[in-house]
């Protein structure tokens, strides 16, 4: 026997509250148990044009880590790490899996950053947010690059700005994954919106111009082309008495940018002091803290060196 429409319509509604209250009684939104497992995430789920949180309006280390860190879940991650990077990092023979970390859990709980070679990862305090994990991560690159390329105490000036231009534009080509993350963190902690996560993918719409002068600390380095005849039969000069970097003309694929980073991290060095006989450690320092300035202070110059870089630039 059919049911009447207003016994269906009463029935309907009775339906209906039940389910209301069943939601609004529901434990599970409020009152689900929180896990220290990661979220996943992928880099191939970023748009062409990746949403940059206002950072200075929200600090909190929280949104940060959940903007720019991208943490992922692996079901085999040591039980100590607080998040993986969705990406590993490989220079020279080494391949190492990123992580972040508390500080009891690091192989030395008094740095930012670690090398962790015995158990293939690199370090970063959990903690660390804005341009100290830009700092931290960056400082991981330097160390690994000069390891794997020998570059140790004794070393000359020349080998050091050498080691970094070959580890950092090897780094670029052979990890994107870990070059669009880093310059996705850039883009968004700039105190200027910055694109340097599009020129990183190749997505640029157009070439950038190389810089024409760079702020190296407090001190003007100017940048020229020379031509080959002038040149010297070198690839590029660091004038010490004029601060000029001296780039010989027609330099292309990954010599161009290994070229220009050479030079610069000379300019570093001549801003900073240093000689042959300077130990291991203020090289290290002093290219930290040249090259993040230069990135901070010189945002087009940046994002010409990432366009040398990225290997798939247009």
């Amino acid at each position: 026997m059919c049911p009447s429409l207003d016994e269906a319509k009463a029935k309907s509604e009775q339906v209906i509250d039940c389910t209301q209250r069943h939601t609004q009684a529901s434990p599970y939104r409020e009152q689900m148990p929180e896990t220290n497992a990661p979220r996943p995430f992928s880099l191939d789920a970023i748009p062409t044009a990746p949403p940059r949180p206002a950072l200075r309006s929200d600090p909190s280390a929280a949104s940060v880590r959940t903007s720019l860190v991208f943490p992922v879940w692996d079901p085999e991650a040591p039980q100590d790490c607080t998040a993986l990077f969705p990406f590993m990092v490989q220079l020279g023979p080494y391949r190492l899996r990123a992580e972040l970390r508390p500080p009891r859990r690091m192989l030395d709980g008094r740095r930012r950053t670690c090398l962790n070679l015995e158990a293939n990862r690199i370090e970063l305090r959990a903690d660390l947010q804005g341009w100290e994990l830009a700092g931290a991560f960056l400082e991981s690159l330097l160390r690994l690059s000069h390891f794997s390329k020998g570059c140790q105490q004794g070393c000359v000036e020349e080998a050091y700005a050498h080691s970094l231009a070959t580890g950092l534009v090897e780094f670029a080509q052979r990890n994107p994954r870990a070059w669009l993350w880093f310059n996705l963190l850039l883009s968004q902690i700039h105190s200027k919106p910055e694109a340097f996560d599009r020129t990183a993918r190749g997505a640029c719409r157009r070439r950038p111009r190389m810089p024409t002068r760079v702020m190296v600390r407090r001190f003007r380095v100017d940048m020229r082309i020379i031509s080959r005849s002038d040149s010297g039969h070198a690839f590029g000069w660091y004038d010490l008495s004029s601060r000029e970097v001296q780039l010989c003309e027609g330099l292309g694929g990954a010599h161009l940018p290994i070229v220009a980073v050479h030079e610069l991290t000379h300019a570093i060095h001549h801003v900073w002091g240093l000689d042959d006989h300077d130990p291991h450690e203020a090289f290290l320092q002093a290219q930290l803290r040249g090259w993040l300035s230069i990135i901070r202070c010189n945002p087009a110059a940046w994002d010409w060196l990432v366009w040398a870089m990225t290997p798939t630039r247009g």
